[in-house]
């Protein structure tokens, strides 16, 4: 298939694309979460009912401009979750003095329960997606192949597949240039966008084959 000069065009830009994300991630690394990086976990039960936006606040008066993630732990809403890279004994004690002063209670710094966690690698993140989705594709080639049986439909599939490999590398490389944070949710994304882009291409290949076929029988 020969490319005019507007697909060329986009070909180099997404070929300059791919190659910039390789040169960040060689130079900066992957961005990930902040759940997937060594960090601590901080837990603490205030014994009422909390508004998250206001640990928030709180968080935002202790740790500054420094990442951090709030979330409640229990249904009757009256823990909470703080997840940061780390914090020191003098945040701990600020952090306690303000739950108090917020929700009149009398918590200490032996209320909180700390556990550190290490990072998380990205073969780790990757890894329990790499059988299912391997099934996957192989299950809608063969689909394909039974449904069609067409000689070229091997090299068709194949091409798909190159396709879209082209396709999570441009996604990929958006996600290093621009630092959005790695996550399992980001990954779930991008395999559903592989496997939707592959069905999609195969069925418009395929329908423009029948369409041939039809117009061929037509003619005769």
């Amino acid at each position: 298939m020969k490319l005019n000069g507007y697909k060329k065009l986009l070909l180099l830009g997404v070929i300059l694309l791919i190659i910039a994300g390789i040169f960040v991630v060689a130079l900066k690394g992957v961005n990930v979460s902040l759940k997937l990086q060594k960090h601590e976990s901080i837990v603490v039960k205030i014994g009422k009912e909390i508004n998250v936006k206001d640990i928030k606040q709180i968080c935002n008066d202790i740790f500054q401009n420094r990442k951090y993630i709030v979330r409640n732990v229990e249904m009757f809403n009256d823990s909470v979750n703080i997840i940061i890279e780390s914090i020191t004994d003098e945040e701990k004690e600020e952090l306690v003095n303000k739950l108090n002063e917020k929700y009149e209670t009398s918590l200490t710094v032996e209320d909180l329960t700390i556990s550190s966690n290490s990072n998380i690698r990205i073969r780790d993140i990757v890894k329990p997606f790499i059988f299912p989705t391997t099934i996957s594709v192989m299950l809608i080639g063969f689909v394909y192949l039974i449904i069609y049986r067409n000689k070229k439909i091997v090299i068709k599939f194949v091409k798909t597949l190159l396709i879209t490999l082209i396709t999570e590398a441009l996604i990929a490389s958006v996600i290093a240039i621009t630092r959005i944070p790695l996550s399992q949710t980001i990954v779930t994304i991008m395999l559903f966008v592989a496997i939707a882009e592959i069905i999609f291409t195969m069925n418009k290949k395929e329908n423009k084959v029948v369409e041939k076929e039809v117009e061929v029988i037509k003619n005769a």
